[in-house]
């Protein structure tokens, strides 16, 4: 056990899922501990789902290759994130990969160790549930703009999605162009020449380490 991953997980589930100390402590101390290199693979696709795993530092990334070889970036994951819990209701194998982008530390929970928790404690289980019903409704989100917009429109609404997210209008760090085409479906080429053109007509701006969303309501216009 590492007492300070511990202490940061419990943390994390009073602060953002709203667990009384007593639940958090109970939560947290239900998980082991285990940390992941940056590249080093979390979850493989293909793998059954055995664990639900909770971020307490780092960025993760879940992202699924199809049999051609084309790559889509399904989701990020952020410290307070919980990610593969694909397991809980059936041993599927994962559809996805998960790897760590930086430096992941992870509280790690057996399935059956995690079902008990969300049958023992009511809070904690709503509070999963509204996390998962929010992932579900920014997939469905994702999956209708791929359906109904163009890829200049789509790189338009994750941009304005992340500035909005980040607090601010601004996305820090600057996303990495072949990540964001990937997140969006589209080519680097593409998602250069739309980023370049948000600078040149004022709309967005480069800073050393972030973009910020001048004009909000001009981006959300160019959404087609």
């Amino acid at each position: 056990m590492r007492p300070e991953l511990l202490e940061t997980a419990r943390s994390l589930l009073e602060d953002r899922y709203r667990c009384g100390g007593d639940v958090a402590q109970a939560v947290a101390g239900r998980a082991h501990y285990r940390d992941y290199q940056p590249r080093a693979t979390i979850i493989a696709q293909g793998e059954r789902h055995e664990e639900v795993y909770l971020t307490v530092a780092g960025h993760a990334r879940a992202e699924a290759l199809s049999i051609t070889g084309r790559m889509a970036v399904l989701e990020d994951f952020f410290a307070g994130d919980f990610f593969g819990e694909g397991g809980l209701i059936e041993a599927e194998r994962s559809e996805e990969e998960v790897r760590a982008v930086e430096r992941v530390d992870a509280a790690v929970f057996a399935n059956p160790a995690f079902v008990a928790l969300l049958s023992n404690y009511a809070d904690f289980s709503l509070a999963f549930s509204r996390m998962l019903v929010a992932r579900l409704a920014r997939a469905s989100r994702r999956l209708a703009e791929g359906a109904t917009l163009s890829a200049t429109g789509r790189i338009h609404a994750e941009l304005l999605r992340q500035a909005r997210a980040g607090g601010g209008m601004a996305i820090e760090p600057v996303p990495v162009l072949s990540v964001l085409a990937l997140t969006v479906q589209s080519t680097r080429e593409t998602v250069s020449r739309t980023l370049n053109d948000l600078v040149k007509r004022g709309i967005v701006r480069r800073e050393p380490h972030r973009l910020v969303v001048v004009a909000p309501h001009r981006l959300e216009e160019l959404i087609c």
